[in-house]
């Protein structure tokens, strides 16, 4: 198999578990194991760190007149915001960037690790209401590239952790593996590797509607 939306490399992946890149004997359950850890990750955060390779279309519900919050917007390349003024499904009215709304975090590309968009906010209505909040449609429809502009460090060296466990999962016995040449034991959990769960503390967020 190949790793997809994977939060580290084959490669990477040996490195951690000390592995010559030349043995290929163990390549399909290791790609497991790194797919499977990924997926764990955006469980645990409530998002995804990969980027969409074309724009893809979400609706939400806007918080107030002003606000929107959105899931996590990769970059502006691409993004088109518009509003369902009727309240009847369609989307007639679109905003401009810079005029009508802008992005929160302001300088979410001046950060390390370089931050998603997470809002939209109204900065000139026109004397209009922007973010209609009606009830039977979400009002606001975002056209968009979403997830992370790159997987961070931390996200990475939390893939490698968990994914270091689940390869060794399999050779646990009642429960526990066993790693290195000391015999440290690991008991196998449904939860994600305590080193990840830290590393990922602060990448936790949940799904908006």
């Amino acid at each position: 198999m190949t790793i997809t939306n994977g939060y580290c490399t084959l490669d990477q992946i040996k490195a951690e578990m000390r592995i010559d890149t030349s043995d290929t004997a163990d390549d399909t359950r290791l790609e497991l194991a790194v797919a499977a850890a990924s997926r764990q990750i955006d469980a645990h955060c409530g998002r995804r760190f990969w980027q969409d390779g074309t724009v893809k279309v979400r609706e939400y519900y806007p918080d107030s007149p002003m606000v929107c919050q959105v899931d996590d917007i990769s970059t502006t390349n691409g993004l088109i915001v518009q509003v369902d003024d009727n309240d009847d499904g369609t989307y007639p009215t679109t905003l401009t960037l810079g005029t009508h709304f802008i992005l929160l975090p302001l300088n979410a590309a001046d950060e390390v690790p370089v931050q998603p968009f997470t809002e939209l906010r109204i900065v000139d209505t026109d004397g209009a209401t922007p973010f209609p909040l009606r009830h039977l449609f979400p009002g606001v429809r975002v056209t968009a590239k979403f997830g992370w502009p790159a997987v961070p460090d931390d996200v990475t060296k939390a893939c490698l952790v968990q994914a270091s466990q689940l390869f060794k999962a399999s050779d646990a016995v009642f429960g526990a593996a066993q790693f290195g040449e000391a015999g440290v034991a690991l008991r196998v959990q449904a939860r994600l590797n305590p080193m990840a769960e830290a590393l990922l503390e602060h990448y936790s967020k949940p799904r908006v509607a």
